[in-house]
């Protein structure tokens, strides 16, 4: 891969998908920043598979700890494991455990 992207959503989906190295970014604000596309695409399977109030106003990282809240991910001292969280999110995704997801749609034509 190249090392710069002009766009970086375009960095940001190759993240979702793995080819970019977990190594090299941020788990929990890529799995937050899934959460957030997953509402926009697909909120009913984003409910269903992690129990989720879908709400417009909640965060990516409101709706990751929600999800790390409702598995059970707690840390010592009551926190809530969302890195633990934001590897499963991506991990599932990745698997189509979500379903057939498509983060880029072609872009509308003019007639």
């Amino acid at each position: 891969l190249w090392p710069k992207f002009e766009d970086p959503q375009v960095g940001e989906n190759l993240a979702f998908t793995g080819a970019v190295k977990d190594d090299v970014v941020d788990l929990v604000a890529l799995g937050a920043n899934l959460m957030v596309r997953l509402r926009e695409i697909a909120p009913g399977k984003l409910a269903e598979r992690y129990k989720l109030s879908i709400d417009e106003m909640k965060t990516g990282y409101e709706l990751l700890t929600e999800a790390a809240r409702r598995r059970g991910f707690l840390l010592p001292g009551n926190e809530f494991d969302v890195e633990r969280m934001a590897r499963i999110l991506l991990d599932e995704y990745r698997e189509g455990r979500l379903g057939r997801l498509t983060l880029e749609r072609p872009p509308a034509r003019e007639n």
